[in-house]
């Protein structure tokens, strides 16, 4: 038997990172035909434009074949494996009930048959088999080889399929007739249109992938200047420590020098741009290249100078990198990236943005919170677009549904149009209600409150007609600084939060990071964040930050006295103790250095299980609790948020959650604490009617939402709230709750798609 692990690394090596999918499917079949040793190696792809597989490359089969045999999906063995979607290892196919005939393809000789799919993401992209004439089953091990192998090329296949869908071709090379689309998860709805601006953080080199250019002469300067840059940091580096090195280790500075000088790199890369590849993706194909040479030697030294090429091509390809996200971004901009922090929206006005897309994230991450508080149409967990391929590319972003659309055609570009033209009417009908009282059909006041963070929050929330802050994330000023904030630049900040909601009550998080929240000057790494070092634990741990922070805070709300402090992440009865110690410490000590201040109301945040079981407890202790129902979500159903794998399994309408949700207000009503809820949730309009009927009457969101949410309250009973809710909780199914709570809104005579739930069309 071959040496199958081997082949399998050599298949996958020579497909990375090649520029077209036809040549690489040709190639991964005569590599796995003399490889595995056997007859006929074929790629079926499902092309979804015509209906059908396409035989993309075959060899063994006739030749001439590849894109002139197609089958449907119910054709022959291929059609059975995808509808199954498991291998199918069979002595001899020609016995088979589902087999058929195609006898241009010259297979009446072969019998064995190995067919496996390949999926990507829940997606069948087609099917990988092997033949025989041999009537023999193959081996358990050739059947696990060939599963692997569809696995890992099934990622490869999928972004050269959408790579290649941006010519709008076919895969059998005619023009598609569909508008083409890219599919990832809703995160702010809304619809957006505008050119895409590529922002582009730092990249692996092993994750580059093709990318072409039409300016060559601009590229390749790009290229000799980041050798410059490179030649000269490396240089500055050696002479600042040549006292403190030895010289075997100032060594490796020359061998990078040399290496940057050797004509053979620079002019391998300089070629790939002269046939069209951008200075990126061009390097990176060239070290890979390198890399491998250098770990295939047998002389030990030289295989360790694969590190060494290695480290310098991720030099020369962050310095690429750096020199493209320098550039200008234009008004109405599309921002595109592998993933984008959430810190994009302090280097750039928000303003300027119409909309994001990008390849990896989920409706529950930092960066989605603060889109939807800044109304951007988002989409996220887009996992095969193409986005490095989109620059200054006409887009559409589709934040209800989770699309992204390119090469439009007439027709739905006017109903795009239309819809972005609808948005602005309904949003500008909703200003009506700023005024209003959040009353219940029945005359129930509703606190409607608002979740800030940004500066641009608080122009935005102020004229919501908000009842005050519910949430204010103080997180957001200490990741868009380069360092800790000063307790004077604190107090400006929370200061101003004050002021503007005044006499409204502005609930303060106490500093919140870990998890998908990292300061780059506190670097936290671990393998499992949301389950470590985050939140409380981390100010408990530091009570230098602690203490300032709670300073600033309070000195912040001198004459106002209008602040409530929440704290986050709250486990166990002792943190909350550790934590009002420190809080009556700088109350004291601001109080000995002539700062009147009066002890603030304090809070916890219910957002773990363990402090849903501990609510009377923390009742002797605080003034009020809050639900983080992000965060209680995804503990309760230990799914991590950011993770687009199980973005479907994340749900703040699951039935353990919402049951978690009424014990935790019956606890607190019992209990006669104030409780609040400001979570995503509470801005969702059908999210915030089950609350209502479960019991909350606090509810804190995105300035973009209250408006929504106020008009859906105002035209309900809460005893009709309650009654649905009460039958919600009887449902196993959140989707299936989701459509019993829609359905029996639209009976009541709510207008779901008139108030931004649904789009109009």
């Amino acid at each position: 038997m071959p040496d199958l692990l081997h082949l399998l690394r050599k298949v996958v090596e020579a497909v990375t990172g090649s520029r077209n999918l036809q040549p690489s499917l040709e190639r991964l079949t005569k590599m796995v035909r003399e490889g595995m040793e056997v007859d006929a190696c074929s790629v079926f792809l499902w092309d979804g434009n015509i209906e059908r597989y396409v035989l993309m490359a075959t060899d063994g089969l006739k030749d001439g074949l590849a894109g002139k045999i197609t089958l449907t999906k119910n054709e022959g063995m291929i059609g059975l494996v995808g509808k199954r979607e498991e291998p199918l290892n069979i002595a001899n196919s020609t016995l088979h009930p589902n087999f058929h005939s195609v006898p241009s393809a010259g297979e009446e000789k072969f019998r064995a048959l190995l067919a496996v799919p390949i999926i990507h993401n829940r997606k069948l992209l087609g099917v990988l088999t092997v033949q025989r004439f041999k009537d023999d089953r193959f081996s358990d091990e050739a059947e696990a080889f060939l599963v692997t192998l569809s696995a890992q090329m099934a990622g490869i296949i999928a972004n050269a399929e959408a790579t290649g869908a941006l010519s709008g071709m076919n895969l059998i090379g005619e023009q598609s007739q569909d508008d083409i689309r890219f599919s990832g998860v809703a995160c702010s709805t809304g619809v957006a249109i505008g050119q895409g601006h590529v922002i582009a953080a730092e990249v692996e080199l092993d994750s580059v992938r093709f990318h072409s250019t039409e300016d060559i002469n601009g590229e390749i300067e790009r290229f000799k200047t980041a050798l410059d840059d490179v030649r000269q940091d490396l240089s500055q580096t050696r002479e600042r420590l040549e006292n403190e090195l030895r010289p075997e280790e100032l060594a490796l500075f020359d061998v990078y020098a040399g290496i940057l000088n050797d004509q053979a790199v620079g002019g391998s890369v300089i070629e790939k741009i002269e046939d069209g590849e951008s200075a990126p993706s061009a390097l990176a194909t060239v070290m890979r290249g390198y890399i491998q040479h250098f770990e295939e030697m047998e002389d030990t030294y030289l295989r360790e100078r694969a590190a060494d090429m290695r480290d310098l091509g991720q030099r020369l390809l962050n310095c690429l990198l750096a020199d493209e996200s320098e550039r200008v971004i234009p008004k109405g901009a599309i921002l595109l990236g592998e993933e984008l922090s959430a810190t994009v929206f302090g280097d750039i006005n928000p303003e300027h943005i119409a909309g994001i897309v990008c390849a990896r994230g989920s409706a529950n991450s930092h960066l989605a919170i603060l889109a939807r508080a800044l109304n951007i149409p988002t989409v996220l967990g887009a996992q095969d677009i193409p986005w490095t391929e989109l620059e200054g590319k006409e887009l559409v972003v589709d934040g209800y549904r989770g699309h992204v659309y390119y090469q439009l055609s007439e027709e739905r570009r006017a109903h795009f149009e239309e819809l972005v033209a609808d948005e602005k009417a309904r949003v500008s009908g909703l200003d009506a209600l700023i005024d209003m009282r959040a009353e219940t059909a029945n005359g129930l006041n509703i606190n409607l409150m608002v979740n800030t963070g940004l500066q641009t929050d608080i122009l935005r929330s102020k004229d919501s007609g908000a009842d005050g802050v519910g949430l204010f994330r103080t997180e957001v000023p200490f990741m868009m600084l380069g360092r800790f904030p000063s307790e004077e630049e604190q107090a400006k900040i929370y200061r101003s939060q004050l002021q503007t909601f005044h006499p409204r009550p502005v609930t303060m998080r106490t500093l919140d990071i870990g998890g998908d929240k990292s300061l780059d000057y506190f670097p936290i790494v671990e393998d499992n964040p949301f389950l470590g070092w985050r939140g409380l634990r981390v100010t408990l741990d530091h009570p230098e930050i602690f203490i300032v922070q709670v300073r600033a805070m309070l000195r912040a709300s001198v004459g106002l006295n209008n602040l409530k402090i929440m704290l986050p992440m709250v486990t166990s009865i002792s943190e909350v103790e550790d934590s009002l110690q420190i809080i009556h410490r700088a109350v004291y000590e601001l109080n000995e250095e002539g700062v009147p201040v009066e002890s603030p109301d304090v809070g916890v945040m219910i957002e773990v299980p363990s402090a849903v079981y501990l609510i009377k407890d923390f009742a002797n202790l605080v003034d009020f609790m809050s639900v983080g129902s992000n965060d209680l979500t995804q503990y309760l159903l230990a799914v991590d948020r950011n993770n687009p794998r199980v973005a479907d399994i994340y749900d703040s309408m699951h039935p353990a959650v919402l049951k978690a949700l009424k014990s935790i207000v019956d606890e607190c009503d019992a209990a006669n604490v104030p409780l609040s809820l400001c979570g995503e949730l509470a801005g969702d309009p059908l999210g915030a009617v089950t609350l209502l009927g479960l019991g909350y009457r606090n509810l804190s969101m995105s300035s973009a939402n209250l408006l929504r949410v106020k008009a859906v309250l105002m035209q309900i009973d809460s005893g009709w709230a309650q009654t649905v809710s009460s039958g919600l909780l009887n449902l196993d199914d959140p989707k299936v709750i989701r459509s019993t709570l829609q359905l029996a809104l639209q009976k009541a005579g709510v207008p779901l798609t008139s108030l931004g739930v649904l789009p109009t069309h």
